[in-house]
């Protein structure tokens, strides 16, 4: 009986298990898909769903005289000649920011501009949902397109002379998607999707499946149509009626066609799980997808298919007919078309008590064929956002083939209400391919965006453009959305910018006390924005000395910043532990910053704290190193020593100072360590051997030695060495305060700059001899861990090496010369460009520059706190210098959260004309001038180009004497370089020797390679 038992036991809980994988199963096969954003480009210069609702309140009609023009060019609707035919026509379809995408003028001239439309539209609805590429990139968004014109692609086909490498992906449809998660990075499902009229709405109905399914967490989907080649309306009036009168009149008794339209609409999908904390646009619960079977004809509708594809979206969607109270209906205006879906609607939809409006967005534009669907469902979001039926333009007399009556069904003529009932109010969408392929949706309100406390938080605000052109444009708009915001308002339109928008390689960033000098300083912005390197700068944490502290110091930074006070906190328990006194209290109190214990450990604590700061900001070092204490508190940072070994260090460290260095002095001279010593010598005082059983030194070679050079014996009573070199001419020294008088006198008649600092003790000195061996006795038990970031050591003026950090090295610390200008060679011939010091003020910034200038390297350096300046103001500006060097911040742990509404102003595309025949023309010149000219200029054309196909934005970012093969260029790269040299320069390049050059050469090679061929 016990067997039994737990067999059935076991057999119920596998029962459980099952049901509870096949309900959660289920869940995901319905899960709803949230919105999170949506680009449009429509007709009537509508480029952003503002003005796209402005125009259907309205009831405007963006029906214009059609262009047959072949160039691209598009006068505005004034200028055209009435020619009979009519069409919703875009306003610019030959302009493309070709370089944003780091696309070519020769390729983008052979790219459909339906490609270019989707690139830009796409963009601009990842930024509408507020999401950064990178967040795309993680998630493997898949890509769902709606396409069905080709005609950019005919065009070319009367000209099969200037067909190249670059117009099948040009013309391909399935490029149209390809390309997009090509150049983004994007690496799930990616497919274009042909249904003809239904195209978008049916790539919308596989994007739902695919998110469902976890093939992808987010999806663009939409759809685009440019009409370009007057044969292509041709061929679809042989098949659809064009209305003569240039109206599209759906719904009308005087319906007699459709209207020809262009359009882009893009959506940016994920599933309702993932959409937690963000705005929502819309929710679409559920899709259905279907086909007319057969019928009276190919092109014929069918009510009864159409009725079923209905119901079945209903049913995945899981609502009921009668919730639904708008419908964005197919609606093409055809006086057969409109009846037939009018029946199927009514069938399903026309019961119940509430009033349920239909519409047709192509009253407002014309039938936008592969972009229709997708622009119904935009409409249908709007209609729900604003809770407003916009008017059936045109519509005065309902078709006598349409019969509502008995249903609560009602097409509006004018601006309604729409109906609300106890739930979120649900739509409609419909969308019939002239094929027979069907989609429908429906489509919830949003909920209410995520509740975010408004906070004042800091103003700073970065920007950032891929044309250094963009970012005048970029910071008006931002000026313009800033203006009359209250300060706390502003706070949150930068935490949107920094936290919703990608970070691009032409950057600002702007600090402020208040908007109005935010507004003021955005006015300021011009063109020339810093370009930052391909990959973010290497970091290094450079934790400054004594000499740094000041009353107050850290009070404000403690307050405003809850990651230093915490840091700060637990530092402050351990020295109450080891010490009986508080760092909280002496940084409140500031007055026994002048004793050394208290100055080195006060600046220890906040060094730490500066640190954690630094870091949660996204800021992490690839290196640190530390001047004098401030080793300590770098090798607490590099993770060798954990708090309690840190400040049990520090207290032991400033006692030997305190007692052995006492009644010295200090001074800088700005002249090189090796002259200093000459003027110890001529000075009367010379360099005499270590004191017996001194400890033994590792140079930075590795080798052990004595170390005598810094230090000097005693000659007259005075006592005096080099205490520090901080840079090629920046020398301290320290000892007896009559010999450190007597050196800088001789000094200064010499006409060097000489400082005394403001010190009663001679640090790194003579003074201090026998103390080194003491520190180093008293921590004989201290046992160091690894170093989890690499660590620079001002004692060798090199890397440290495991176990280095022992007793030994720390007695060296107290009395050794700190070689902090070695160390930061050092740090610098590893590639870190980008120095951070950490401390109360900035001490080392200039010796620091002149050591990295002197070494050749391009270099930026910020401090973190000023003496007497708000710590807030001095971090901002910090961080602001950072981000324009390259550095990859996390914004929303820097300004916080922005609440989810926030609207943000749009990137601003620097557009050329890119169309057929005028791409890039044959360099003729390259054959007129001088050989070694000749080569010149060919080298610059074939280093433009692997830079615009690596996406650089420099070309001195391709050396012409660096090796080709360094840039791991793939074949399609080397097929198009020679496509391009022979289309642009009028040459012959042999693909077996563009291999050759391209695998064991350099620009330079090549260019000589071709030149020859020329």
């Amino acid at each position: 009986m016990t067997d039994q038992r737990e067999l059935l036991e076991r057999a119920l809980v596998r029962l459980r298990e099952t049901r509870a994988r096949l309900a959660e199963a289920e869940r995901a096969r319905h899960e709803p898909i949230s919105v999170l954003g949506a680009g449009v480009r429509l007709p009537g210069d509508v480029a952003d769903l503002e003005a796209f609702w402005s125009l259907l309140r309205d009831g405007v009609d963006a029906v214009t005289p059609s262009v047959d023009t072949l160039d691209g060019h598009r006068p505005k609707p004034a200028d055209r000649a009435e020619n009979g035919r009519w069409a919703g026509l875009l306003t610019e379809v030959d302009g493309f920011d070709a370089a944003f995408f780091g696309i070519s003028p020769a390729e983008a001239a052979k790219m459909d501009p339906q490609q270019r439309l989707v690139l830009e539209v796409a963009w601009e609805a990842m930024e509408d949902a507020g999401l950064p590429l990178e967040t795309l990139q993680r998630a493997g968004t898949g890509v769902f397109l709606g396409v069905y014109n080709s005609d950019y692609l005919t065009l070319q086909y009367g000209e099969p002379a200037t067909i190249n490498t670059y117009t099948a992906p040009g013309g391909a449809h399935s490029v149209l998607a390809n390309r997009l998660s090509y150049l983004l990075d994007l690496r799930g499902p990616s497919m274009a999707v042909d249904t003809a009229c239904s195209s978008s709405l049916m790539a919308v109905h596989l994007a739902v499946r695919a998110l469902r399914q976890g093939e992808c967490d987010i999806a663009l989907a939409g759809g685009v149509n440019i009409i370009l080649n007057p044969i292509s309306t041709l061929v679809t009036e042989k098949v659809l009626p064009l209305a003569p009168g240039g109206r599209c009149r759906t719904f009308d008794a005087a319906a007699d066609g459709i209207i020809r339209a262009e359009g882009c609409g893009v959506l940016v999908l994920t599933r309702e799980s993932l959409a937690t904390g963000r705005r929502v646009r819309a929710v679409i619960r559920g899709t259905a997808a279907n086909h007319d079977g057969r019928t009276n004809g190919l092109t014929a509708p069918n009510p009864r298919a159409q009725a079923d594809l209905l119901r079945r979206a209903l049913d995945d969607a899981g609502v009921r007919p009668e919730q639904v109270t708008y419908i964005e209906a197919h609606g093409t205006g055809t006086p057969l078309g409109d009846p037939i879906e009018v029946e199927a609607l009514r069938e399903v939809y026309g019961g119940g008590s509430l009033p349920c409006a239909l519409g047709s967005v192509k009253t407002n534009f014309g039938h936008q064929e592969a972009a229709a669907g997708v622009t119904g469902l935009i409409k249908a979001m709007l209609v729900l956002e604003h809770e407003q039926v916009p008017p059936n333009v045109h519509l005065r007399r309902l078709n006598p083939e349409i019969d509502l009556a008995g249903s609560r069904l009602s097409a509006p003529a004018a601006l309604t209400g729409l109906a609300r009932g106890e739930h979120a109010p649900l739509a409609a969408v419909s969308s019939f391919g002239f094929g027979g392929a069907n989609a429908h949706a429906i489509v919830q309100a949003p909920p209410p965006p995520p509740v975010v406390a408004a906070t004042l938080g800091k103003l700073v605000l970065p920007l950032s453009a891929r044309d250094p052109a963009a970012l005048a444009p970029l910071a008006r708009a931002y000026a313009e959305r800033l203006a009359g915001c209250d300060p706390v308002q502003a706070a949150a339109v930068c935490a949107a910018a920094g936290a919703r928008r990608t970070h691009l390689a032409h950057r600002v960033c702007l600090t402020a006390a208040d908007p109005a000098e935010l507004v003021a300083r955005l006015g300021e912005v011009g063109g020339g924005g810093q370009a930052v390197p391909p990959r973010p700068p290497r970091v290094a944490f450079v934790f400054s000395g004594q000499g740094s502290q000041w009353a107050g110091m850290g009070t404000e930074l403690l307050r405003r910043e809850p990651v230093v006070a915490a840091e700060v906190a637990e530092c402050d328990a351990v020295v109450r532990e080891l010490a009986g006194w508080s760092v909280l209290e002496q940084l409140a109190d500031g007055g026994r910053l002048h004793e050394t214990e208290v100055a080195q450990v006060a600046i220890g604590a906040l060094q730490l704290g500066l640190a954690a700061l630094w870091r949660s900001w996204g800021v992490e070092p690839s290196a640190v190193t530390g001047h004098s204490m401030g080793e300590v508190t770098a090798a607490c940072a590099a993770g060798a020593l954990d708090r309690a070994q840190a400040f049990d260090l520090l207290l032991r460290r400033a006692r030997r100072a305190e007692e052995g260095a006492a009644g010295g002095a200090m001074a800088g001279i700005s002249l090189p360590p090796d002259r200093v010593r000459e003027l110890i010598g001529s000075s009367g005082f010379r360099t005499g051997a270590p004191p017996a059983g001194s400890l033994a030194r590792t140079g930075p070679d590795g080798r052990v030695g004595t170390g005598a050079v810094d230090r000097v014996g005693s000659e007259g009573g005075g006592r005096v060495g080099v205490a520090a070199v901080n840079g090629p001419r920046s020398t301290v020294v320290a000892g007896d305060r009559q010999a450190v008088v007597a050196v800088c006198a001789v000094a200064e008649r010499l006409g060097a700059n000489v400082r005394r600092l403001p010190s009663r003790y001679g640090f790194h000195s003579p003074m201090l001899d026998g103390q080194d061996e003491r520190l180093a006795a008293e921590l004989a038990g201290l046992r160091p861990g690894p170093c989890t970031v690499p660590m620079y050591s001002t004692v060798t003026g090199a890397l440290v090496q495991p176990g280095q950090l022992g007793a030994a090295h720390w007695g060296r610390n107290l009395r050794d010369a700190v070689r902090f200008s070695s160390a930061v060679s050092a740090i610098a011939a590893t590639g870190v460009t980008v120095f951070v010091e950490l401390g109360p003020h900035p001490v080392l910034l200039r010796d620091l520059g002149e050591t990295l200038e002197e070494a050749g390297v391009r270099y930026r350096a910020v401090g973190s706190l000023r003496r007497g300046q708000p710590a807030s103001a001095t971090l901002d500006r910090s961080l602001a210098d950072l981000y324009r060097a390259g550095l990859e911040v996390d914004w929303e742990a820097v300004l916080g959260a922005a609440p989810a509404d926030v609207p943000l102003p749009a990137y601003p595309w620097q557009r050329r004309r890119h169309w057929l025949g005028e791409a890039t023309q044959r360099a003729d010149l390259v054959t007129a001038v001088p050989q070694a000219e000749r080569t010149g200029t060919i080298a610059l054309f074939v280093r433009r180009r692997i830079a615009d196909a690596l996406g650089f934005d420099d070309v001195e970012q391709v050396p012409e004497d660096r090796p080709l093969a360094d840039f791991a260029l793939d074949s399609l790269v080397i097929v198009e370089l020679k496509g391009q040299a022979e289309s642009e320069l009028g040459v012959t390049v042999p693909l077996q020797a563009l291999l050759r050059v391209m695998h064991g050469g350099t620009a330079l090679d090549l260019a000589t390679m071709i030149a020859k061929e020329s």
